[in-house]
């Protein structure tokens, strides 16, 4: 197998997502950092990806874009079955997840923290209003879903549901908290230790908080 190459950033979510895969299924790869100082890597990084999106997987002369298909793909790499369940259902219920995840946590998160960075004057409280709503309402659904008290997102097994949640519920719960959802926060607790995101923290840990939103205290 040819080195893996993951252009990402170790402090983004979605690049946390992918690294928490690799470490997951063992896949050994090389960190080409994204750096918008840089900007032979940023033009680098643009031949790879159509979008300017984070994260992207190389391996050879393939070029994997999208953090939930390139998990796909590293589980199919690893020999299948892990991370994508072999099961249908649990595999459609992980995927789920991962969907709702990404897009109704995952989105108002990442347009709320842009709005943080705009000069004074160009706030939007409208938008991260809604936003917040929107994310809530994401924090509730999660609530109900973990409900049957499955020990990860989709179930007793660690999957794509959990690379995904383990990075975005941690940012994301800065900007909502999770109030009272006890289901929620022990999911979080779990994947707060579990040793891929761990170590996904661990190789973000260099680059401070760039977290514009203090921790949580909920």
């Amino acid at each position: 197998m040819m080195t893996l190459h993951l252009w990402s950033h170790p402090y983004a979510a979605y690049g946390q997502k992918a690294s928490v895969a690799l470490y997951e299924l063992n896949l050994p790869f090389e960190l080409r950092l994204v750096d918008a100082a840089d900007e032979a890597g940023m033009a680098a990084f643009r031949a790879v990806s159509p979008f300017g999106k984070m994260p992207v997987l190389v391996d050879g002369n393939r070029r994997v874009v999208e953090s939930s298909i390139v998990i796909e793909y590293l589980d199919r790499l690893a020999g299948g079955g892990r991370l994508i369940p072999g099961d249908p259902e649990t595999a459609l219920e992980a995927r789920l997840i991962d969907r709702i995840v990404d897009t109704y946590v995952g989105g108002p998160m990442n347009r709320i923290i842009p709005r943080k960075f705009r000069p004074a004057g160009n706030e939007d409280p409208w938008g991260d209003a809604q936003d917040e709503v929107v994310l809530a309402a994401g924090w509730d659904w999660l609530e109900d879903r973990l409900a049957d008290d499955r020990t990860w997102g989709a179930g007793e097994a660690f999957t794509l549901a959990d690379c995904c949640a383990a990075p975005i519920l941690t940012y994301a719960r800065r900007l909502v908290p999770f109030g009272d959802r006890p289901r929620l926060r022990a999911w979080h607790g779990r994947l707060m230790e579990r040793a891929s995101f761990v170590r996904a923290l661990e190789d973000a840990a260099p680059y401070g908080d760039l977290m514009p939103a203090p921790p949580p205290r909920d």
